[in-house]
């Protein structure tokens, strides 16, 4: 399929505007420069909603959770089986979208070919939007969306071509039919991101609290011991005045 580009749209320009603020609070954090070079609208304005949520809780599951949940000492990963059951089945999920937009894009190149269309005479007028990713989730997600918008657009070719049914209003049900279930597939893995995030961010504060209260006793106990040495030697700086101010009992005279 040809693409004919137009310039890169930085992503605060399409991204929409949240109360997570994930890119600014991990500024510091090491993220992959990519290009989504998207034709279809739907799938722009899919992306610019869904792309911080599942950046934020790809990398709280993979990375942030397991510095929470490090052992300072022994540096082995509290719970980790959780980290590992979010990871797996995530990863589970964009196979599974990746499989069925495999056969989606199958099918539609055989429906062109029936048609005597060449696929790669299929023009996409994309545009380039700039994004960072900080897990290969993020950057697995916007594969996805990328495979999703050669398929639509494909799809959106047969229905332009009047290949789709001999009726319009049957076409035009089938295309969006069509659309809705390929943004319902999307849709499902900010749902199992989002999801695991939550189970994660529940131990995570847990673990953090319980960290908190074992801090908040340890404080007490050294504010304890400091209090009773203080008064330890205030007692006995007390005493030695005492000692040192008491009259001397009288030496006997002589006879």
């Amino acid at each position: 399929m040809a693409t004919k580009d137009i310039p890169v749209i930085p992503m605060k320009e399409w991204l929409q505007r949240s109360s997570l603020e994930y890119f600014e609070r991990n500024a510091s954090a090491l993220m992959v420069p990519k290009v989504v070079h998207l034709s279809q609208d739907s799938l722009i304005k899919v992306m610019s909603k869904s792309f911080e949520v599942v950046s934020r809780d790809a990398h709280y599951i993979t990375i942030a959770s397991r510095l929470i949940l490090a052992d300072r000492l022994s540096g082995k990963i509290y719970q980790e089986e959780e980290v590992f059951k979010a990871e797996t089945a995530i990863n589970l999920q964009l196979e599974d979208i990746d499989d069925y937009l495999d056969r989606c894009i199958k099918q539609a190149e055989q429906k062109l070919i029936h048609a005597g269309i060449d696929p790669n005479a299929v023009e996409r007028v994309t545009r380039g939007h700039a994004a960072k990713c900080a897990t290969p989730t993020a950057t697995d997600y916007l594969e996805l969306i990328i495979k999703a918008d050669i398929y639509l657009a494909m799809f959106q070719y047969l229905w332009v071509a009047g290949e789709l049914s001999n009726s319009r209003d049957e076409a035009l049900k089938a295309k969006l039919n069509n659309e809705r279930q390929v943004r319902d597939h999307l849709g499902t893995i900010v749902k199992t991101t989002t999801k695991h995030f939550h189970v994660l961010r529940r131990i995570c504060n847990a673990v953090l609290a319980d960290r908190k209260l074992g801090r908040d006793k340890q404080s007490a106990r050294d504010k304890r011991k400091h209090a009773e040495q203080v008064a330890k030697e205030q007692s006995q700086k007390d005493m030695n005045v005492l000692a040192k101010v008491a009259p001397q009992p009288a030496m006997a005279e002589a006879a």
